[in-house]
């Protein structure tokens, strides 16, 4: 009896101490830094070096356009403050300030454009991600992979993030910045 007692004590002692150190060793609640994905991995740093190949120039030119809009306002506006009370607005003055108009509906054209790139480089990153977080749960025998933002306070142990965007980046180095065409509208059938 002496001996079973001793072996159970023992048993007990080995399962007490080795539950919580294999608990700290091996969550069963894995978090991603999303913030640290999209802006280190590979494909996000691909990805915003073709959104700026693509897009700086536009965006440089829109600026200078704009301003040069906003001079001949302001030049324009000047002249007519300077004019006669109860003279009409000059024609000048009008195409100055419609001029201001067409280059904001520009900007924003062009800011839409880069969001919605911006947007399906994101989408793309993260649907490649997706298997790989899948791929990592199962491996360490978690039951879930969370955002570290979503997480009050995690365990270092329980991020994933480094080893996920070095997976991603062997498997994934380089999004496309255009998304893909919508289809375009059906013709009313007659």
């Amino acid at each position: 009896m002496g001996k079973l007692f001793k072996s159970l004590m023992c048993a007990a002692m080995v399962s007490g101490v080795a539950m919580p150190a294999m608990a700290a060793s091996d969550p069963t609640v894995l978090v991603v830094d999303f913030d640290q994905l999209l802006s280190n991995s590979a494909a996000a740093q691909s990805g915003t070096t073709q959104l700026r190949a693509k897009y700086d120039p536009q965006t440089a030119s829109t600026r200078t356009a704009y301003t040069s809009a906003v001079q001949a306002y302001n030049t324009q506006a000047a002249a007519a403050k300077q004019a006669k009370a109860g003279t009409p607005p000059s024609p000048a003055l009008q195409q100055a300030a419609q001029r201001v108009e067409q280059v904001e509906q520009q900007a924003q054209a062009l800011n839409q454009q880069i969001n919605q790139a911006a947007a399906y480089v994101r989408q793309q990153i993260l649907d490649h991600v997706r298997p790989i977080a899948e791929q990592m749960r199962a491996e360490r025998k978690a039951s879930v992979v969370i955002s570290k933002s979503a997480a009050l306070a995690s365990d270092p142990n329980a991020d994933i993030t480094s080893t996920l965007i070095q997976r991603l980046n062997s498997s994934f180095p380089q999004p496309s910045i255009t998304p893909p065409q919508q289809p375009a509208p059906a013709a009313p059938a007659r």
